[in-house]
């Protein structure tokens, strides 16, 4: 998704049946975690009766819902007044952790603006037509190439534009957009990641057409901020359940001990031998959440 822009509407498939060895678990977790755009969130962007039911249900049995997503903290307000909803959110891909109940930033992780320039710089070499934004949760800025793929979004008080050795030194920033109009998103991240190398975290969760990767801070993902909430509320990692749909939950996938992928995700993500669950427009989470509870 590209933060800048009002959300795009996630594609939907059938849901294919999950391989014997990933039947989804029926032991409930201590704690669930949730992607929002194309997995709790209905294609349409909304929550359904069902996921918000199955939340609120959760939480009355004691199983905090937690969300993790790419988002700012400035697109929440769909789980803003969802009933039962843990009010701690894991946003810009675990760079950033909200308190949506209080409107409190309670951990940020920023780029190094030096490192960050070092980055476009040698991206701008090997790939030209790249276009740069900068992400601070609250605010965002864009050098004039990059596009706003939703109308009318360029007039938003939140967005400013600059050349990028301006816009890196106006406030932190937690994540670099980079964006390309001819190279598809996955191509794009895997050139992205070449250049960078470990410098800085690269990932995407990008459905359309044209190239979107998200960069963070090395290390930084929602697997390793999800670690520190976890470790706050003295929750293992093994008794944790997540659901995801793009490259962007791969490392939080990996570090829970329940995790699951929606039947409309990535083919990256079904190619794991995780439970697959129904897809975000057959209520997938809340289905699942709801079976725990049975």
């Amino acid at each position: 998704m590209d933060p800048s822009t009002a959300p795009p509407v996630p594609t939907t498939a059938a849901a294919p049946t999950p391989p014997s060895s990933a039947r989804p678990q029926r032991r409930a977790p201590r704690l669930i975690v949730s992607d929002l755009d194309g997995t709790f969130l209905s294609p349409d962007g909304t929550v359904s009766e069902l996921n918000s039911a199955a939340v609120l249900a959760a939480q009355s049995a004691g199983i905090p819902v937690l969300f993790a997503t790419g988002r700012p903290v400035r697109w929440l307000d769909v789980i803003r007044d969802l009933p039962g909803a843990h009010p701690t959110v894991i946003s810009s891909n675990g760079a950033l952790l909200y308190d949506l109940g209080a409107g409190e930033v309670l951990d940020r992780v920023f780029i190094d603006p030096e490192v960050a320039l070092a980055a476009v710089s040698r991206l701008r070499a090997v790939l030209p037509g790249t276009a740069f934004g900068f992400e601070s949760g609250l605010r965002f800025g864009h050098e004039p190439a990059y596009q706003i793929l939703r109308a009318g979004a360029g007039a938003q008080p939140w967005i400013f534009t600059g050349p990028v050795e301006e816009i890196v030194h106006t406030e932190p920033f937690v994540k670099m957009l980079v964006q390309h109009a001819v190279v598809a998103p996955d191509a794009l991240l895997e050139r992205v990641r070449e250049v960078v190398g470990d410098t800085l975290t690269v990932t995407h969760s990008s459905t359309g057409t044209v190239g979107l990767v998200e960069v963070s801070g090395p290390g930084v993902s929602k697997a390793s901020m999800l670690r520190r909430c976890c470790a706050r509320l003295g929750v293992a990692a093994r008794d944790v359940a997540a659901f995801g749909d793009m490259p962007n939950d791969l490392e939080m996938l990996g570090w829970v001990g329940m995790p699951h992928v929606v039947a409309n995700a990535h083919p990256l993500l079904l190619e794991l031998e995780v439970p697959v669950v129904p897809a975000n427009s057959d209520s997938g989470v809340g289905r699942t959440i709801r079976g725990w509870l049975e």
